[in-house]
Formats: structure tokens, sequence, C-alpha cells
């Protein structure tokens, strides 16, 4: 059973490993430790909770000056991405830095720009998990009573949902999400895949370009079915 104190220190110790392994990550972090709070959130703290090696890790800065991360990050080899984060890729691990105030749900309102608020903002309550590592704060509760729960839920309130730029992504992760972690679907988010065929042409194919793109894959039509 994954609990708060496992994802900790599995994340801290998996963190000194990458900075030990590679004096380029290191740096990375410490370029990044003089512009603000360093959160990592998402994927890579399951994977490090299972100790698993991540592919990508999504970090969240708490600073929202550009000249900051122009100078923080001018040795390194990255670009601007089409959302207005940085992507680089150090040792085959993408990284993903945003300001705080690029979040998504920040951006659009939803939640105040705070670290106690980057999990109420997340789409599904899978991704419901962070961690500061300046100040050693994790927030993983809903993360864990999903997992507790085996139910798949969407974390945002009804009148924000439509806002999200890209429903193909969030209905692709669901399906896979269900097939990794034995996760069932609540009745917010079967409504939401309903929905969103019953709206969109050829639904199929665009759930196949969408898992191409954002996995690399496309899997047979059957995987996107609500009933199992």
């Amino acid at each position: 059973m994954i609990k708060n104190e496992l994802i900790f220190n599995n994340s801290l110790q998996r963190i000194d490993k990458l900075k030990c392994e590679s004096k380029e990550i290191e740096d990375l972090f410490d370029s990044l430790s003089k512009i603000g709070d360093i959160i990592i959130v998402g994927g890579a703290l399951r994977d490090f909770a299972l100790d698993d090696a991540p592919r990508d890790i999504d970090i969240i800065i708490d600073s929202d000056s550009p000249e900051d991360f122009n100078d923080a990050l001018k040795e390194f080899d990255c670009y601007r991405n089409r959302f207005g984060g940085y992507k680089l890729i150090i040792s085959s691990i993408e990284f993903d830095i945003w300001s705080i105030n690029d979040n998504w749900a920040f951006k659009e309102g939803i939640h105040n720009s705070k670290f106690s608020n980057i999990s109420k903002g997340t789409f599904y309550n899978f991704d419901a998990i962070a961690l500061n590592l300046t100040t050693l704060q994790l927030d993983a509760d809903i993360f864990i009573q999903t997992l507790n729960n085996k139910m798949l839920d969407i974390t945002l309130e009804e009148d924000f949902i439509p806002l999200n730029p890209t429903p193909e992504v969030n209905i692709v992760r669901a399906f896979n999400i269900r097939e990794e972690w034995g996760l069932n679907f609540s009745n917010r988010v079967s409504r939401y895949i309903s929905e969103w065929f019953e709206t969109t042409a050829s639904p199929y194919e665009v759930l196949q370009k969408a898992e191409l793109k954002h996995y690399g894959r496309a899997t047979d039509q059957n995987k996107y079915r609500l009933s199992l």
C-alpha cells in the first residue's frame, strides 16, 4: 500500500540518486533552486513511490519572472513548448519546467497560485500529488485516497471541466490509468467520456492520434470502451 511516508522518502532518495548519477541534473536543480521553490508533480512521484525510474519529470517553480527562468536555464539545451513551459532532456529523462503562474488551473483563475492548490487544480484525482523539495512539503492525500478507493474521478468542479484544452488526451489517459492501475471510472468520468464521443467526429481516430502523440503508440480501438 502506498502511503505518504513511502512517497516522501522514496522521492528524496531517487532525486538524490539522479543528482549523483548526473552532474547536469545536479546543476539543473541547483540553478532552479536559486529562483524559487522546486515542486515536483504527477507521474514522477508515482514512479518514485514504486521505485521505478521516471521517463519524465514535471517541475513547477514558484517564480513568475521570465528573466529568472532565462538566467537559470541559459546553460542548458532547452526550448519553450507551446504552453509556455521549458523542455529539456538530460540522461534520457525529459524535464518539463513551468512557472507556478503558468499552471493551467491557475491561469484560468480556478484556484490561487500556491502550493496547496496544485493538487486541487489537476484534472484527475490520480494526478493530485505534489512535493515541494524546498520546504519538504508533500501533498498526496487525494492521490492516496484515489488508490484506496480504486476510483478515477475528475477533480475540477463542473463549470471548469470544459475549459480544459485537451479532452482527447484526458480520455486516452483515463483508459490507460484504468488498464495500468485497475481503477474504475466514476460516474463523472464515464459521463465526460460519453459526452465527448457523442460530440466528436471520428472519435476513435482522434484518440489514436492523441495516444500516438502522447505515448508514442496507438493501440486497438477496442481499448476505448466504457464497459470492460
